[in-house]
This record gives structure tokens, sequence and C-alpha cells, in this order.
């Protein structure tokens, strides 16, 4: 098992381990030449890491390469089920939990609702049943979890491994103390927006060194990567999008004030919204509202264009301080809403001082390709490496 390392120059080590671990992951058998040139490491390098992730169980030699000279090197490759990595995703509504194999493959999944949990002790013992329902599924013991990542919407302090929930007061959940009672392994607590812009775009550079992921969905989320770096802030408070005032006592947010940004673009709230306009009993889906306004319909329509308005004056603000390359926006407002990006961006056209401030990137996040909980697992694994001795 892994052992947490002293900071030092053992570091670049453990950051060769993670890098020549998932350059073995990408591949189904590569030699120590292949890794040696992919990754521009030394021999000596490439021998000390491999030996590490050896002795650690967590890859193996086995075949050959064929070449046209000289003996055939020996290719490495990740023993997919040496060890387990447990992801968990907790929503305003439920919580996702999966448990996949070094080899990123999902071998349990399940979901379970705690909207109507009230303290943090009532979540964690729906997170242990979580657990111990999905060990119990996929037919492994503690011992054979390498890693635990917890993902959570709001704000999580990730020194201490806890979340922080208002639900009818401010409450710290230790979420890694309790887990550590468990668990002999490497736990990861971090904010649920923050996981998926880390596991998706901090490698891909090529979008801009400086990006903003806007989260919508049952409530508004956000992260900023700033000069090849997440932003996380003083206390763990950067990026809180929702709580940005884009109308001053306004509608009523669920932090108790008033004008901020989630209640007005979230889910829940465009729902409400539209509920209310149309006198409905029950809510329509944010997804058939967007396909109302597709075919025409001026109620749906307007309500959407007014959300996108005051979603307009937040990004707006944030073009204003941060000036970034690329905006990334995940929900179904953007993926079911035609021409949502252009809308969007003209609106923010006529706020901003000069037009070629909002002349970036911008990209939608899929949903179909966003899963928190396995991305979370991922992480886990990768951070334990990084940070542990072998």
């Amino acid at each position: 098992m892994l052992k947490i390392q002293k900071k030092g120059k053992a570091q670049i080590k453990s950051q060769n381990r993670v890098r020549v671990f998932r350059e073995i992951l990408k591949r189904d058998g590569i030699s120590r030449s292949q890794l040696e040139k992919l990754l521009s490491l030394s021999a000596p390098s490439v021998t000390r890491v491999v030996e590490d992730l050896m002795n650690a169980g967590l890859i193996c030699e086995e075949g050959t390469e064929q070449t046209f000279v000289g003996r055939r090197p020996i290719l490495l490759n990740v023993k997919k089920n040496a060890y387990y990595s447990i992801g968990i995703n907790m929503s305003r509504t439920k919580l996702y939990i999966c448990i996949t194999n070094l080899g990123d493959e999902t071998i349990y999944a399940d979901k379970a609702e705690i909207t109507g949990v009230k303290s943090g002790a009532q979540l964690l013992a729906v997170m242990d049943e979580c657990v111990d329902k999905a060990m119990k599924a996929a037919g492994i013991e503690e011992k054979q979890v390498l890693a635990v990542g917890v993902a959570s919407r709001g704000t999580v302090e990730r020194e201490r491994g806890s979340l922080i929930r208002y639900v009818s007061d401010k409450e710290e959940i230790g979420v890694r103390e309790h887990l550590k009672k468990r668990f002999d392994c490497y736990i990861l607590v971090e904010n649920n927006v923050t996981v998926d812009l880390k596991y998706e775009y901090i490698g891909r550079m090529e979008l801009n060194h400086d990006l903003v992921y806007i989260y919508v969905d049952e409530g508004v989320g956000g992260s900023i990567i700033c000069n090849g770096e997440v932003v996380s802030g003083e206390h763990n408070m950067a990026s809180k999008f929702a709580h940005m005032l884009v109308v001053p006592g306004g509608a009523l947010c669920n932090c108790g004030k008033r004008g901020h940004l989630e209640g007005y673009i979230s889910k829940l709230a465009i729902e409400a919204e539209y509920k209310l306009v149309k006198e409905l009993k029950e809510p329509v889906s944010l997804e058939e509202i967007c396909k109302r306004a597709n075919a025409g319909e001026p109620d749906a329509h307007q309500i959407l264009d007014q959300a996108l308005e005051k979603l307009a004056v937040a990004v707006t603000q944030l073009l204003l301080v941060l000036n970034p390359g690329t905006i990334v926006v995940y929900g179904d407002i953007f993926e079911f809403y035609e021409g949502v990006i252009d809308k969007l961006k003209e609106k923010v056209g006529h706020l901003v001082f000069a037009r070629q401030i909002s002349d970036i990137n911008w990209v939608i996040r899929e949903k179909s390709k966003v899963r928190i909980e396995n991305s979370v697992a991922r992480l886990a694994v990768e951070s334990a490496l990084e940070t542990s001795t072998m």
C-alpha cells in the first residue's frame, strides 16, 4: 500500500510516477524505451518509476514488442484488477457512487436519494450504506482499495477533507476523517465542478491557459484555471458563481440573500418560473422547456432569454476581471436550447465596453460525457501516486 511522502525532491519523482502510469494506462503494452521518448525522461528515471510501480503491484511485465534488430523489449501493462478506487459524487439531491479498477473500467455504479438529508451525520450514514452495498456487490475488501475520491457541490475544505453544507445552519462535515476510520488509503475530497475541470481540461492547454468553467444544473457552480492552475482562493471560496449579484434586491437565493445568479439560471429556478408563468400543477423539465422554445412557444422563449440575460451579466463581470481565453459551459440550457451560445455572446456583447473581449473560445461540455464520480475516482488514484511513497 502507498504511504504519504514528505515534501521535497521526492515530489518530482512522484509527478513522474503519475505521468508514467497515465502513459502505460493509455496503451495496450508499452516498453521502457517508448516511455523515455514519449515523456522525455531519462532511462534511470523511467527505471526507478517502473520499479516503484511494479513493487506496489500496480503494473506488470507481459509480452514483448516486435522489433527488427536486437532483443525484443519487455512491455509494461497496468494490473487492472490489482486495486480499486471508489468515487462518490454528492449533488443537491443525489449521491452517486462507483467502483473502478486501475484500468478505469467501472465495475459498479449506483445512486441514492439525499434530498431529505438534514445533517452531516445523516449524510455520512447514507454514504456508509452506499459504500457497504458497493463493496459487497463488487466483491472487494478494504485492503484492495487504493484510493477514495469524494466530490461535492458547494464549499470544500481540501486540506481538512471536509464539506461545508448549509441546510438549517452551516455545518462542516469531516468526510476524510470519517472514511479514514475504515480505509487505510489516500482519500481525496474536492468540489465536484473542480473535479470535472481538472479531469477534462487541466491537461488540454491548447484551449488556453486561462479558462472559466460555468456549471449549471440543480444549482450553479464553477471553477477557474489561471496560468494553467486551478484557482482556489484564500478560503477555498473562489468561483462561487452561484452567488454573483446580478439583480440587486432580486429573487431569493438558497443562501438567504437576494439577486444571486443561481436564483435565475439554475435548472430548478427556470423550471419553477415556467411552472408559475404557465400555471401548471407539476413542473416541466428544463429540457422540455428548451424544446418548446425551439418550437416557437413564446413563454418558454422569454423565460430562457431572461435567464440568459442574467447569466450575461455574470459572464461580463468574469470577462472584465479575468479576461479568459476560453469559457466552458455545462447544463441542459446549453445542450437543448438552439443557438444558445450565439444568444449569450450577443447579450454579453451589448454589456462589455469592447466587443473583442468576448471574442474567445466558447465550449459546451456535453452532459453525457460528465461522470464526476468516475472522474474523482481516477483523480484520487493519481493524487495517491503523486503524494505517496511506495
